[in-house]
């Protein structure tokens, strides 16, 4: 009796590696919704620039959801007193808006829109990548 291996591992890999880049970007593209609906909106600026990017190095899928603006850190983490683990400055500040008007704070609350984004959306990530593996790798949950 003669017995003949058939190696499939590139391939399976490479099945893997397109399953991961999917659920990833289908991941992403539900994270950044979340995100986005609860952004806080003065301008639109910060919801609006909010966006998702998927990067691949070799076998590693890695995805992020974020915004490009600078204050976006400021409106998540909170500043001056309200700033979260105490670390923003303390006993407020005067400053001048574009129309040349003075205002005193002591800061701001933290709004956590894209924590809370992730953490409400946690198991739904894991179900979108199991269903995409299932998928491609036939008689999974995903069929």
């Amino acid at each position: 009796m003669t017995i003949e291996f058939q190696d499939n591992s590139k391939k399976v890999k490479a099945e893997m590696a397109k399953a991961s880049e999917r659920g990833m970007e289908a991941a992403l593209l539900m994270l950044e919704a979340a995100i986005k609906a609860g952004a806080p909106v003065d301008s639109g600026d910060l919801r609006d620039s909010t966006d998702h990017k998927t990067s691949v190095s070799g076998s590693k899928v890695e995805g992020k959801v974020g915004t490009p603006l600078m204050y976006g850190v400021y409106v998540e983490y909170g500043t001056g007193e309200f700033a979260e683990n105490g670390s923003g400055r303390k006993g407020g500040w005067s400053y001048q808006d574009a129309e040349g008007k003075w205002h005193r704070t002591k800061g701001m609350k933290p709004r956590k829109f894209m924590r809370n984004g992730f953490r409400q959306n946690k198991n739904k990530v894991k179900e979108v990548l199991g269903k995409e593996y299932g998928a491609s790798f036939k008689g999974g949950k995903g069929k």
